[in-house]
This record gives structure tokens, C-alpha cells and sequence, in this order.
């Protein structure tokens, strides 16, 4: 059901030695009237969590509802993302790049739907809990801290809303920053999964319904 009142946004971003980009992607945030915070973590400059950091940022938020990107692109036209997450309150909407959207049957395993929030998402911010779930069994180890886009899609058991979006991808000479570069990425990407499936698998129904 569409929100009888738009919702404000608190956008969280995540910097890993990519401080040349950061202003031109709050300018590109700052436009938009229903963006009313900016949250922003550099783990260079303290415990590196990774992508996990972004989740520490979205609980310290003002809203309930989480706009986040990586920092090494522009998302022209937020808000058609943002009134396309509107349309579906329930579910993460998130952009995408014309490639990703050709796989994304490709990344439905069941009930469970993988998806990758870089390019510009929207979701609740009492979503996050569910990461706790895999905490339960695996800890806060490398994989989580890496991979957390995954396994937090995966185990809200849904299906996601992916939608083409318009993307400014921003120079970066050092690719040893960013992580689909580094030669343990598949190796992670296909351990999340396999850990986000067999924790949704033993989740009772009770905490499936809690984050719905």
C-alpha cells in the first residue's frame, strides 16, 4: 500500500579511500527535498567493516526509510527510485545497470532474492534486524563485513523491485579498492549466498513475519 505521507529519507554513504567523490555525490543527493540527512562513514580512516557499515550508519538514522549507493558513482534521477519504492512499500527497491537486470532471474533462489544495492536503493530501516539472524550462526566474520547486501536481501525472503536506473560511474585509477576486483570476490559471493539460504531455511516463521 502507497504511503499516505512521503516518507523522509536519510541517506548513509560508505567511503573507502574515494574522498575525491564525495562531494559531487552529496550534490547529487542534496537536491532532492525528501532526502533530509546524510550520514557518512570513512573506514579508511577506522575499523574497516566494509559494506557492513552502511548497516551501522541506517540504524543511527533519523527515518525509517534508508537510501544508500557506493561511492564510486552518481545516480542521475532518485527520485523515480524513490516514487517506484512507494508503489512497493513492502519490498527493497533498488537501480541497476542494463547487465544486472538481464541476470536477475539468475538471482532467485526460491523465496530468496539476492540483490545488489550499490546503484541507488531504498529500504526500512527495521529491515536490518534480520541480519541478526545470520549472526546467530556465523558471527560478524569476513563474510558478513563483505557481503552483507547479499545476505541481508536474501533472508528478507521477498522478491525485490530492480529498476533500470541512470548511472554515472566515477573514475577510480586504484581497482584495488573496490571489492568485485579482488580475487576472493567470487569465492565470497557464492559463500554468502549458500550461508544466507541454509540461515532462511532454518528461520522459523515467526521471525520471517518479523521483518515483513
Amino acid at each position: 500500500m502507497r504511503p499516505s505521507v512521503k516518507p523522509h529519507v536519510t541517506a548513509v554513504l560508505v567511503q573507502w579511500k574515494r574522498q575525491r567523490h564525495l562531494s559531487k555525490i552529496i550534490d547529487s543527493l542534496i537536491k532532492y527535498p525528501f532526502i533530509d540527512e546524510i550520514l557518512i562513514r570513512d573506514n579508511s580512516k577506522c575499523k574497516n567493516i566494509k559494506c557492513y557499515a552502511r548497516y551501522t550508519l541506517a540504524k543511527k538514522a533519523k527515518n525509517n526509510l534508508i537510501y544508500t549507493q557506493d561511492d564510486d558513482c552518481v545516480v542521475n534521477g532518485i527520485d523515480k527510485l524513490y516514487e517506484e519504492y512507494l508503489r512497493h512499500p513492502d519490498i527493497i527497491t533498488t537501480g541497476g545497470i542494463q547487465s544486472y537486470l538481464d541476470v536477475v532471474k539468475d538471482n532467485i533462489y526460491g523465496d530468496c532474492h539476492m540483490a545488489l544495492l550499490g546503484w541507488g536503493s531504498f529500504f526500512q530501516k527495521k529491515w536490518i534486524g534480520v541480519l541478526d539472524e545470520y549472526v546467530k550462526v556465523y558471527g560478524k566474520d569476513k563474510c558478513f563485513y563483505r557481503e552483507p547486501d547479499r545476505i541481508f536481501t536474501m533472508l528478507l525472503g521477498r522478491r525485490h523491485k530492480i529498476v533500470l536506473a541512470d548511472i554515472e560511474l566515477l573514475k577510480d585509477p586504484d581497482l584495488t579498492t573496490a571489492l568485485c576486483e579482488q580475487p576472493e570476490h567470487i569465492t565470497f559471493k557464492f559463500l554468502s549466498i549458500g550461508r544466507a539460504l541454509e540461515v532462511w531455511k532454518q528461520m522459523p516463521e515467526k521471525t520471517r513475519l518479523k521483518y515483513q
